[in-house]
């Protein structure tokens, strides 16, 4: 196979994941496909100036989502784009699901429910806060985490479906609830 041919069938991949699993960031892109990552530039680069793909970064990662396409599909909301770039990853999506099906929960129950450490629970509750997904409210014991539109949560849930389940992530469910 030519460079020539392997470029257009990366480029073919990476566009087809990006339109399948929209708002992935570039590194879960970089594993899922195995692509070089000096490759995946390039093509985002090459798709982005194309208006194929759009990037944005949103907490610390370079999301990808699919370009408008004038009389097919228009480009996603920004709103739906923070979710959905948030549900890309496996801490905040935890949380997020915890809160959209379990309603307003306190802190401590909400690490319990994720397994998270309590720093890292912090962490992720600021990142989601600054990104206008949820709020925090109270004080001390009295304090209540909240989806602000658990609606649009909803609806992305529904729209876009999740990352497939690897191997690895498979066999890391599996061990753990072997070893509690």
């Amino acid at each position: 196979m030519s460079v020539e041919e392997r470029s257009g069938t990366w480029a073919e991949a990476l566009l087809t994941f990006v339109q399948r699993y929209p708002g992935v960031h570039l590194r879960e892109i970089r594993r899922r496909l195995s692509i070089p990552i000096g490759t995946l530039d390039y093509h985002l680069y090459r798709l982005g100036k194309e208006g194929l793909i759009t990037l944005r970064f949103q907490g610390g990662y370079k999301c990808c989502f699919p370009g408008a396409v004038p009389g097919v599909s228009p480009p996603i909301p920004e709103a739906e784009q923070k979710i959905l770039s948030l549900l890309r990853q496996p801490v905040p999506r935890a949380l997020l699901l915890h809160l959209y099906l379990e309603g307003p929960t306190t802190p401590s129950a909400l690490g319990e429910a994720v397994a998270t450490t309590g720093p890292n629970l912090s962490y992720f509750l600021k990142r989601l806060e600054a990104a206008g997904t949820l709020r925090r409210e109270g004080q001390g014991s009295q304090r209540i985490v909240r989806l602000i539109d658990p609606k649009t949560v909803h609806q992305v849930l529904l729209k876009y479906p999740p990352l497939p389940e690897g191997t690895v992530d498979r066999f890391l469910r599996f061990w753990t609830e072997l070893h509690p």
